[in-house]
């Protein structure tokens, strides 16, 4: 991804956006055509319209990414951070709609997976951070399992987002993130902690 060229990236913007409300069941032909291009446009930056689709999961990935690097920013407490990282989560997911998310497991189950696998390790690596980083100042309990809650965080709040929020979509993304992290910092924070929530 680091070397996309601007209107590359142009196109892939414009591909997600139409991703996000039309699904992926689209043919390359549609995609351009609600993109206000030619298919050729497409095929001179994309190999196939799977090419452009593991373009476009990369680039949200990428913007997840970003957006949760606020989670240990110098800035901010741990319990800021954790709370901030979420809200950035929150707007993320609310962005992509659920026939997105349906399509994309149904239609392609092996970009699905490398990615959710891909976006889980991402998760995990800034919780274990964060809680270090709690741990440290003294924000968290001191005696917690950084191991073993960053694991329950993941299922938490992957595993319960894919199968009630995704699925069903009976909890909005927007209420369903700030909504579990409330929940559970109180059992991470500390008495420090605890002052600052």
């Amino acid at each position: 991804m680091d070397n996309i060229s601007p209107k590359k990236q142009k196109y892939i913007d414009q591909a997600i956006s139409v991703f996000k409300q039309e699904g992926l069941r689209l043919s390359l032909d549609e995609i351009a055509d609600k993109m206000g291009i030619v298919k050729k446009t497409l095929y001179n930056h994309f190999e196939s319209k799977d090419d452009l689709l593991r373009e476009c999961i990369q680039s949200l990935i990428t913007e997840l990414r970003n957006e949760i690097e606020v989670m240990n920013d110098d800035r901010f407490n741990a319990v800021e951070g954790m709370r901030k990282g979420f809200e950035e989560m929150s707007k993320f997911f609310y962005a992509l709609s659920p026939v997105f998310f349906h399509d994309i497991k149904k239609l392609y189950p092996e970009i699905a997976m490398a990615e959710h696998h891909a976006s889980i390790e991402l998760f995990r690596d800034k919780i274990v951070e964060n809680l270090n980083k709690g741990i440290k100042d003294q924000s968290y309990r001191q005696d917690m399992d950084v191991v073993l809650m960053s694991q329950y965080f993941i299922y938490s709040v992957f595993g319960f987002f894919i199968n009630r929020v995704i699925n069903s979509n009976e909890f909005s993304a927007r209420n369903y993130f700030p909504t579990v992290l409330e929940y559970n910092l109180r059992a991470l924070v500390s008495e420090k902690g605890l002052k600052l929530l």
